[in-house]
């Protein structure tokens, strides 16, 4: 990033992604759908272990625990940190080439090859929690729009409005409900000052 950079993103500012902190997953649910994700995972765990254990300059069991420490730490952080660039800025021809005039466009490719980097890492983190939740371990998040979602989201919010409702608003509601329920002759007991409106068509005899 140049200065000249900066002083044209200052004056005319691009759109730039973000990395987005993940704490839900929707899982799975078809037995042979998460079988054939657990093969893959399976596969892509021993090749991100293979590959930091030939390169940690340890031997023997060190190095079996180094190289098991960094590949869960690396599932762990691309759970978590979800890269998520604008892909509208990602330069000029599309990325290929950089725009002289903006930084930002160098972000957007900085988040989007995180992104791929931290793609299979997210992958084999879905697999395992599906596997827990098809084994009953785990319970899945549930899916946005669904009557679950509904409850979980506005539920909460509708009974912390109502335990933070002051005494004297839940009086005036419930006085308000109570003259909703007076009944006729209430009315006319409290408008004529007669224990029952029968006297009103007896008031001739």
């Amino acid at each position: 990033m140049s200065l000249y950079e900066y002083w044209c993103e200052q004056y005319d500012p691009q759109p730039v992604g973000s990395v987005d902190v993940n704490t839900e997953h929707i899982a799975q649910t078809n037995p042979t759908v998460v079988l054939f994700k657990l093969l893959a995972a399976l596969l892509i765990t021993a090749g991100m272990f293979m590959l930091s254990y030939y390169f940690l300059p340890l031997q023997g069991w060190q190095s079996v625990a180094v190289s098991s420490g960094i590949v869960l730490l690396y599932i762990g952080l691309a759970f978590f940190f979800v890269p998520s660039p604008n892909v509208d800025n990602l330069g000029w021809m599309g990325g290929m080439l950089d725009d002289p005039f903006h930084y930002s466009d160098d972000w957007n490719r900085s988040l989007l090859f995180w992104r791929g980097t931290l793609g299979p890492g997210r992958f084999v983190a879905g697999t395992i929690l599906d596997v827990a939740v098809l084994l009953g371990i785990a319970k899945s998040d549930p899916t946005p729009c669904s009557y679950e979602y509904f409850e979980q989201q506005y539920q909460e919010a509708g009974q912390a409005s109502i335990d933070n409702a002051t005494v004297s608003e839940l009086s005036s509601r419930e006085a308000a409900g109570s003259e909703a329920h007076h009944s006729c002759e209430e009315e006319y007991q409290d408008k004529y000052g007669l224990s029952s409106t029968r006297f009103l068509i007896n008031d001739d005899e």
